[in-house]
């Protein structure tokens, strides 16, 4: 472990100045994704492939990039250099179909023009799955939970692996807070594929303005990110401190957010484990400027293993997020059975809201955005009969909800109706209740 404090010294003494020496380019599919996630059948979505150079070398001539979606070409890009160190993002719109589907990406085929370090990393092959469309969706759970993933894929980047050479070592650390910060900024593009399922009647809803300013927060923390990579890149520890200091700063204002009835308040576990780095960055920084104290190498290790734990404790409070949503979420049953497909009008719906004294369903047409129906019930659950009044077709809905402590509680989402029949008059508004936030 004694290298964990060489590559802290490295940085001080050496700087990036002399990092890396002539050699072979390495390309590698870095990662491959689909967006956003939980996709449903005729979707928007997007194929996001990230190519890289891990090499030692520039790669200077010509090489392709081949997408393939169950064994047939999506598409193939060509490029015709990549720098060591530098990668490209490809993107592929897709109309996502129903199904388990096999996605394969090959950098640099099928004739490896390209003489590399290695050959054996040039292939990427990953399995998702699309879901039919759903009977009842909560564009309020998908909100909560696309942030708590892009938290939680922030934490997994800031694990690096060490290695005996200290320059590696370094462009590791450093790859690795860029590759989080990237995570966090790829909120504004996750954003901007849920938002094409709003329909006209929620499109300015606060949901949708509290996301927007969260994603301007999750890039300000990347901002936080990439200058703390730099700082270190350079071994200017008292700037990496500084920024260190402003990342905390925005980590707290994380911590204090609430998205549609869900705390972020699970953050400041991170933002803890965060002060531990922090205070164990300053002892290290001056004990490689001469102060007096432990040894650098016990301090080193310890500093490495609460890096790690930040990281690790991202994760878990993005997991903690989502347990907090999906309990906050509002279920729908077809009489006694949870509603899985469109719901049947001509039986009864239920709909459960925990911690709810009074609740009122609001159904939307998706396209004029006009309020078709409303029905309001006292207690945690609301019971609705329509006897196939309900024309077939997709909804938009608001659950308004109250608590025992005033509160007000809004979900959105969409529910499908399989019975025709006529659309029934609106129905009178309560007083006290009316809709928006």
């Amino acid at each position: 472990m004694r290298m964990g404090v060489l590559v802290l010294i490295g940085i001080v003494l050496a700087g990036v100045g002399g990092i890396g020496q002539a050699g072979l380019p390495d390309l590698v599919v870095k990662s491959a994704r689909v967006s956003p996630s939980d996709l449903e059948e005729g979707q928007a979505a997007l194929i996001r492939v990230f190519i890289a150079n891990i090499g030692q070398g520039d790669v200077t001539n010509a090489f392709d990039v081949i997408v393939e979606l169950n064994g047939q070409e999506l598409a193939t890009r060509s490029f015709f250099e990549l720098k060591k160190e530098k990668s490209i993002e490809i993107q592929i719109p897709w109309k996502a179909v129903a199904g388990t589907h096999t996605l394969t990406v090959f950098v640099d085929g099928p004739f490896s023009r390209i003489r590399e370090a290695s050959e054996q990393n040039n292939k990427l092959t990953m399995r998702f799955v699309v879901s039919p469309v759903a009977g009842v969706r909560s564009f309020s759970l998908d909100i909560v939970k696309l942030f708590a993933r892009i938290l939680d894929e922030t934490g997994i980047a800031l694990h690096f692996k060490l290695t005996d050479s200290v320059f590696t070592s370094l462009d590791n650390a450093v790859r690795a807070i860029n590759d989080a910060a990237a995570a966090l900024r790829d909120a504004s593009l996750e954003l901007g594929l849920v938002l094409q399922l709003v329909p006209p009647a929620f499109a300015s809803d606060n949901l949708y303005r509290d996301a927007k300013a969260l994603v301007a927060l999750y890039e300000s923390i990347a901002e936080s990110f990439e200058r703390i990579a730099t700082m270190l890149s350079i071994g200017n520890f008292d700037a990496v401190l500084e920024n260190g200091g402003l990342l905390r700063k925005k980590l707290v204002e994380l911590s204090q957010k609430t998205l549609a009835n869900t705390s972020f308040v699970p953050v400041q576990a991170a933002v803890a484990q965060f002060d531990r780095v922090l205070a164990l960055a300053k002892e290290l920084r001056d004990l490689l400027k001469g102060a007096q104290g432990r040894s650098q190498y016990q301090v080193a290790v310890e500093l490495f293993n609460a890096f790690m734990a930040f990281g690790d404790e991202l994760s878990a409070c993005a997991h903690a997020i989502v347990k907090q949503a999906e309990a906050n979420t509002a279920r729908f049953y077809q009489g006694e059975e949870v509603l899985t497909g469109a719901y049947n009008s001509k039986r009864s719906l239920e709909i459960r809201w925990s911690r709810a004294i009074l609740i009122r369903l609001e159904l939307y047409d998706l396209k004029s955005g006009n309020l078709l129906f409303s029905s309001e019930e006292m207690g945690p659950w609301l019971g609705l009969v329509t006897n196939g009044s309900l024309s077939t077709g997709m909804y938009g809905y608001r659950l308004v909800g109250m608590t025992k402590h005033g509160g007000r509680r809004i979900e959105l989402g969409r529910l499908q109706i399989k019975q025709v029949g006529s659309i029934p008059v609106r129905q009178n508004v309560p007083s006290g209740m009316a809709g928006g936030h």
